[in-house]
């Protein structure tokens, strides 16, 4: 396992968009292909992707999906876009056959992170100054693993990942948004009291749960 700053890691993009399509078109995402935002018969896919195979004919929006849910330029420009605008770190776990893992966190104040990545759900920016104020935090934005290449397993080093990037943000708090059971069940296992599990649409208003791990030990 590896970190790498954002300009060490740009010659690997090529290895890292592979996983993220293979990551994300499994459970519990499932998002395979791109959907039209607004469907023939008026409806929307929700968060505009399908699990159907591009060329397949969506029965939810009426429309035939012609896209990959992520393309590898789409990507690249993403991953640039954090590069140039704040602190990033990134993760990589990687086996004689491939990249198993990758990670990548930045630096940002809870209304930042809210704003890039809540901007359908306006509550959130409130709940999250509240919860943790105006102080920058480090912000776990993705962990997609490569289950072809490695089935199982894949969280197995999640404390010292973690733990790796608070220490190159200079942060005591990591924070992250996610569906996958597996990625909270990580965070418990691994630390205990310092974690704090807001359950979707109960505890944070939200369809994701968010998880707030606290370095220094002090519950929220």
């Amino acid at each position: 396992m590896d970190f790498y700053k954002p300009e060490e890691i740009k010659g690997l993009y090529g290895q890292i968009a592979p996983v993220y399509r293979v990551a994300f078109a499994g459970e519990p995402w499932f998002e395979v292909s791109k959907c039209a935002a607004n469907g023939s018969n008026g409806q929307k896919c929700v968060g505009s992707f399908s699990s159907l195979p591009v060329g397949s004919m969506c029965e939810s929006c009426g429309n035939r999906v012609t896209t990959p849910a992520y393309e590898k330029d789409e990507l690249v420009a993403k991953f640039e876009l954090l590069a140039r605008t704040r602190p990033t770190s990134w993760y990589l776990e990687e086996s004689e056959i491939g990249t198993t893992l990758a990670a990548v966190a930045w630096l940002a104040t809870p209304s930042e992170i809210a704003r890039e990545r809540y901007p359908d759900v306006p509550a959130m920016k409130d709940w999250m100054t509240s919860l943790m104020g105006e102080y920058e935090i480090g912000w776990l934005d993705e962990v997609f693993a490569n289950k072809s290449l490695k089935p199982s397993g894949n969280l197995r080093n999640f404390k010292a990942m973690c733990k790796g990037f608070a220490l190159r943000l200079g942060v005591d708090i990591l924070a992250y948004r996610t569906i996958n059971e597996r990625m909270v069940a990580a965070a418990k296992r691994d630390f205990k009291e310092k974690v704090n599990v807001f359950e979707r649409n109960s505890m944070v208003p939200d369809r994701r749960d968010f998880i707030v791990i606290n370095l220094g030990g002090n519950q929220l």
